[in-house]
This record gives C-alpha cells, sequence and structure tokens, in this order.
C-alpha cells in the first residue's frame, strides 16, 4: 500500500478523511478497552447485580433471625421446645425410652 504524501498535501478532502477516520479508530478503542470504556461498564454492572442480590439474601437471612428471636423471646412453646432439644430437659410426669441406632443399624444388617 503506498501512500503519495505529495497527494495527500494537495487534497485536503483525502487528508481530512484520514484525520476522521484515525481519530474515530482512536475514540473507539478509547470508549471500549480504558477503565471509562464498554468492557469496564459490563463489568461494574455485573458486579452491582451480584452485590443486589448478596444483600437481599443477607436481608432475608436477617429477617429469618429476627423472627427467631421473636419466637424466643416471646413463645413460650417455643422456648420449652428448644429446652427439650437442646438440653435434655423433661417434665416431671414424663418417662423418656432411649433407642440406640446401633441396635437397629445391626438388626438392619442382620436381615
Amino acid at each position: 500500500m503506498n501512500i503519495d504524501f505529495k497527494k495527500l498535501h494537495e487534497n485536503p478532502k483525502l487528508r481530512h478523511w484520514i484525520v476522521g477516520a484515525f481519530l474515530l479508530v482512536f475514540v473507539t478503542v478509547f470508549m471500549i478497552f480504558t477503565d471509562f470504556g464498554l468492557f469496564r461498564r459490563y463489568k461494574l454492572e455485573f458486579e452491582k447485580n451480584m452485590i443486589e442480590k448478596d444483600i437481599q439474601r443477607q436481608r432475608h437471612i436477617s429477617d429469618s433471625l429476627l423472627q427467631v428471636i421473636y419466637k424466643m423471646q416471646s413463645d413460650t412453646f417455643e422456648i420449652e421446645r428448644v429446652a427439650r432439644e437442646k438440653y435434655g430437659l423433661v417434665k416431671q410426669t414424663e418417662q423418656i425410652y432411649f433407642i440406640s441406632t446401633d441396635t437397629i443399624n445391626n438388626q438392619d444388617l442382620k436381615k
């Protein structure tokens, strides 16, 4: 591709087209690939959406925990259930039967 520089100086339209094309390519590359470009914008939008989803999930977890706290502070049946499960507390009139899982598993294996 031979460029005749004399014709470039003589023909201002050609010179304007070349300068315009160069500027267009430069601006396009700048808009796409720099920190202010489209790739960066799409990346930031994606990160923003992920953070918003995480915030929503954390709010849901927080609301669930607040409901559990409210139940534990106000509901006597919930307090009793937790005390029975976690601490093994029983009423005076209750009888507890312990079933060993080892004997059940051994019986299943023998059959």
